[in-house]
């Protein structure tokens, strides 16, 4: 349990007032749904984390309520003589409805937890990036290449993206509600690439099992074709680029960090539930990837372009790719303008 969060309201439909609000854990929910009316409703929770956060999920449920009492064995006029006998049927609230499914709150927080786990991956979980090794497979331009060594085709590979992938992923790989592809690390590890589509991330992305080996070379030839991906010098994260870092930089951007970021990834960059860790994360070298996300943001994280000028998001960027074992060098207020 996030033990930054420092309120949970819950609102049901269009109410402005709260059903509930929830400060400390557990945080559990009580809806009697004998008090709403039959029909579709709304649920929607808003998390306040201390330092200013504040997020917001949206659950659409319908309330199907058990029949109101009927008569079993005496019909609508129905004609009767001498004693008779028959039963008054109710609707019972304590018995379990036949069908199943998720509490309203056991699917907010699926929700959550997918949303979360699909960008952990892609945004910064180690396993997605691998360090460019000096012998590097063949030019993206030429295809890439992966398990039976087949040769990209990009052009082919593009209207399978169109197909397949750019619902999610974007129509040009930009992102949406998945994450960007262009040049992305990922697609630098052919192997990791085509299992992943083959067989989902077990979240938001479901399995293509039906696409064979040389439809995935296409994919891959096309978004390395697209470019973007990170140098294996930025890679390879010299320590010397920290000796560059200026103090008063590393201070501002303490200072901001702790106020917007610590509530989800932790004063120490530990990291925290969704939220992934930044202490020693190699995929801080990317600066291209920690700008963006401190600018737009990510699916359960909050974009923060909006708050802070140029020199807050750098200074930001500087501290957390310096910070707990970090060595990534600074970023300027220019690359950050760059970026907006």
């Amino acid at each position: 349990m996030n033990q930054n969060i420092e309120r949970i309201e819950v609102y049901l439909d269009e109410s402005k007032e709260p059903l509930q609000v929830l400060t400390s854990p557990p945080f559990k929910v009580t809806l009697d749904t004998r008090q709403i009316p039959d029909g579709p409703h709304t649920l929607r929770i808003v998390a306040a984390y201390r330092g200013g956060q504040v997020e917001e999920e949206v659950i659409d449920f319908e309330v199907d309520n058990l029949p109101s009492p009927f008569v079993d064995g005496l019909d609508d006029g129905q004609q009767v003589r001498g004693p008779i006998e028959f039963e008054v049927v109710t609707g019972d609230y304590a018995a379990p409805k036949a069908r199943g499914g998720l509490s309203i709150l056991g699917a907010l927080l699926s929700a959550v937890l997918v949303l979360g786990l699909v960008w952990f991956y892609f945004a910064f979980a180690p396993s997605a990036r691998e360090i460019v090794k000096e012998a590097a497979a063949a030019p993206a331009a030429e295809g890439a290449a992966h398990e039976g060594g087949a040769a990209g085709d990009a052009a082919a590979g593009k209207d399978l993206f169109a197909a397949q992938c750019a619902s999610c992923h974007g129509a040009n790989a930009e992102g949406g509600f998945g994450p960007a592809l262009a040049g992305a690390p990922i697609v630098e590890n052919a192997d990791q690439f085509a299992s992943i589509v083959k067989n989902g991330t077990g979240g938001g992305m479901p399995p293509f099992a039906q696409l064979s080996d040389q439809e995935i070379a296409d994919l891959l030839a096309y978004l390395g074709s697209l470019g973007g991906s990170a140098s294996s010098a930025e890679v390879a994260a010299p320590a010397a680029a920290s000796a560059a870092v200026d103090p008063a930089v590393m201070s501002e951007g303490k200072k901001l960090y702790l106020a917007s970021c610590a509530g989800c990834h932790q004063p120490d960059g530990s990291g925290i539930a969704t939220f992934p860790n930044l202490a020693g994360n190699e995929n801080l070298a990317d600066k291209d990837l920690v700008i963006d996300r401190i600018l737009n943001g990510r699916v359960t994280m909050p974009g923060f372009g909006g708050q802070y000028d140029d020199e807050q998001v750098a200074a930001i960027a500087t501290y957390i790719r310096n910070s707990w074992g970090n060595a990534f060098g600074p970023v300027t207020p220019d690359e950050v303008a760059a970026k907006r």
